[in-house]
């Protein structure tokens, strides 16, 4: 399901957009009025506005589904604590199916992990076991001691050679990471965009399309 559709299912599950509007108070009218704002920013690709409409909203009616919206949206940008927030008030004031609170668990999860992987600044730790073969695991740890020890044209031979085992997202992540350390802008941004391609519901898509941006934006100076 889209972005766009889930939004709107959600805000059907809030009865924003199926009571009619003379029948509603002036606050829920506003929130509906907001939510549509928001949806139609989304849409436009403009997602800070679209966050700001849709937070207005929940502040003006606290409709679970209306977190969600807000939740998603800022998963969307990469803005993981606020993401995380109205997730969690979600969970706390929603009536979520067991498989509806097991994926934004989940969506807490990873949106953790990423902020965490922000602060490393390259994934730490390899993929899972069933995708990745020993030889591969033992290039991806080099890589990454490498990295942190600040020598990185050793850790892109050891993540180059780990790619080639076991061309994983994590691998095009830590790769662009790298290149953009040795200064090889374009090779950084061709990373970023291949793991985006092989990961493109990652939790930090915000965070690495602005990241793809700024390369742009500086190689074009």
């Amino acid at each position: 399901m889209g972005m766009s559709r889930f939004l709107a299912v959600l805000a059907l599950a809030a009865s924003l957009l199926t009571s009619p509007a003379l029948a509603q108070p002036p606050h829920v009218q506003r929130a509906r009025a907001l939510f549509v704002e928001g949806q139609q920013a989304y849409d436009a690709g403009d997602f800070a506005q679209a966050a700001e409409k849709m937070r207005a909203a929940w502040e003006l009616f606290h409709s679970p589904a209306l977190a969600f919206n807000a939740a998603r949206v800022y998963e969307r940008m990469s803005e993981y604590q606020p993401a995380i927030r109205f997730f969690r008030m979600y969970l706390r004031h929603g009536h979520p199916t067991d498989q509806e609170r097991a994926d934004v668990e989940s969506r807490i999860t990873a949106l953790q992990e990423a902020e965490q992987r922000q602060r490393d600044q390259v994934f730490t730790a390899p993929p899972s076991g069933d995708e990745l073969t020993n030889e591969a695991r033992t290039f991806f740890m080099r890589g990454v001691t490498m990295f942190r020890g600040g020598h990185y044209q050793a850790a892109m031979e050891a993540f180059t050679a780990a790619q080639r085992f076991a061309p994983l997202p994590e691998i095009f992540y830590n790769m662009a990471v790298t290149a953009e350390r040795l200064g090889s802008t374009r090779d950084a941004m061709d990373y970023y965009r291949e793991y985006l391609r092989v990961r493109p519901n990652a939790p930090d898509r915000g965070h690495v399309e602005s990241e793809v941006a700024r390369l742009r934006a500086e190689r074009n100076r």
